[in-house]
């Protein structure tokens, strides 16, 4: 059965995207400051977690058949693609009863990072394909849970953004990591034009972390008082 948003006002769920190092972690701790926002824990946190929700266990199965491969690749992408969209429908599930409440609940690596991620892992090389199959993926998700209210993308200079993805982990991409991260900033780009209604673009080139926090606190605002109001669209 399809998980569905509480009926009547509620909380906005919204994700924030991009690639590795865009500074989607840090734009959620600055925005989660507000008492009336709630964001699920990253990949790295919930992986050192107790037993905890069955999206924890199972992305925690998935790191460890992936043996520190930056993008949880244990050598069947299909089954992992299937497992990632299982944790991020577990999330909204553990979620619904913070939004029936009014929270706002922001998703860090949401439905659109699986898309991209995995449809570029699935069709390396060929981002035509890639794109239908992304597409395909949030097809499919949404038939099991809904796709955000805003979906908040994070763009930079794609080699900056890497090299301060390193620098933060301690660890040196290799040359087709690197180019999967190219490849989904184009891709990114190319579903925020799909998505218009609920797409918000912010380039850090020209735009700094203050500015950006003025932005999607607006946003979410804005958003909070058309749900509350019924005039939002789901």
């Amino acid at each position: 059965m399809t998980a569905i948003l509480p009926p009547g006002p509620r909380g906005p769920l919204i994700s924030i995207e991009g690639i590795s190092g865009a500074g989607k972690t840090y734009l959620t701790r600055r925005l989660v400051r507000d008492p009336a926002i709630t964001a699920t824990e990253a990949f790295s946190e919930r992986a050192r977690a107790g037993a905890g929700a069955i999206g924890d266990q199972i992305l925690r199965a998935m790191i460890a058949a992936a043996h520190g491969e930056h993008f949880l690749r244990g050598g069947y992408p299909g089954t992992e693609t299937v497992l990632l969209l299982a944790v991020k429908t577990s999330d909204f599930e553990h979620h619904l009863p913070l939004l029936a409440r009014g929270q706002a609940v922001i998703e860090g690596r949401g439905l659109d990072s699986t898309a991209v991620y995995q449809s570029l892992i699935t069709s390396p090389g060929d981002l035509d394909r890639a794109h239908a199959e992304a597409r395909a993926i949030l097809a499919i998700a949404a038939q099991w849970r809904p796709l955000p209210d805003l979906t908040i993308l994070i763009t930079d200079d794609v080699t900056t953004a890497i090299e301060r993805a390193e620098q933060r982990d301690h660890r040196r991409f290799t040359a087709e990591q690197m180019s999967i991260h190219h490849q989904a900033a184009r891709l990114f780009s190319l579903l925020a034009t799909d998505y218009p209604d609920r797409y918000q673009t912010i380039d850090r080139r020209a735009t700094s972390m203050r500015q950006a926090q003025a932005h999607c606190a607006e946003w979410i605002t804005g958003l909070r008082y058309r749900l509350a109001s019924g005039t939002a669209a789901r």
